[in-house]
């Protein structure tokens, strides 16, 4: 098991601690998810501006294994990632990844960082298959799933639609552990 909070020091010269998510984490993951940029949010499953949202994400039913870490840079959360699966039925040896990073911290190594952390994780949770779900127009996002040797699945064409409500094809890429 991996011991938090563990330090990076980022390409940019910044340092920060990643650990766990926490109970007292509410106000400024409220904070970090409402200074993203509206692009940036177009493509999250639920509106992480709203805090019964990002309570509910807190607290997830018993019938999920859930690891959220986020990364802070002094007191400000500026990057947060998790890995969710069942805990039983058809899919609890599958797991999902998400990551999401401010804009500042971009192109620092925090991102892979961050994944290699989650990544661990499900690999320590005996997880057969992690996965990323995506929308096809995420270039630069897709190449960063494939430098970690994760390999496309499948596309949805048209299944997922943007906050905006335009449709979307939806990318499924994994990693077999």
């Amino acid at each position: 098991m991996v011991r938090y909070p563990r330090s990076l020091k980022c390409r940019n010269g910044k340092v920060v601690a990643v650990r766990p998510l926490r109970s007292d984490d509410l106000f400024p993951l409220l904070e970090f998810f409402g200074s993203l940029p509206e692009e940036d949010r177009l493509h999250l499953r639920v509106d992480v501006t709203q805090r019964d949202i990002v309570e509910r994400r807190m607290n997830p039913p018993a019938r999920w294994n859930v690891l959220r870490l986020v990364a802070l840079a002094g007191e400000r959360i500026v990057a947060e990632g998790s890995i969710e699966h069942r805990t039983f039925g058809l899919g609890s040896h599958v797991g999902e990844v998400r990551v999401i990073v401010a804009p500042d911290f971009r192109r620092t190594g925090l991102a892979e960082f961050l994944c290699r952390q989650i990544l661990a994780h499900g690999i320590a949770e005996d997880l057969e298959k992690i996965e990323v779900h995506l929308m096809s127009d995420q270039p630069a996002v897709i190449h960063f799933f494939e430098e970690l040797d994760f390999k496309e699945d499948g596309t949805l064409k048209g299944f997922v639609k943007d906050t905006k409500g335009k449709n979307h094809d939806l990318l499924i890429m994994s990693l077999r552990t």
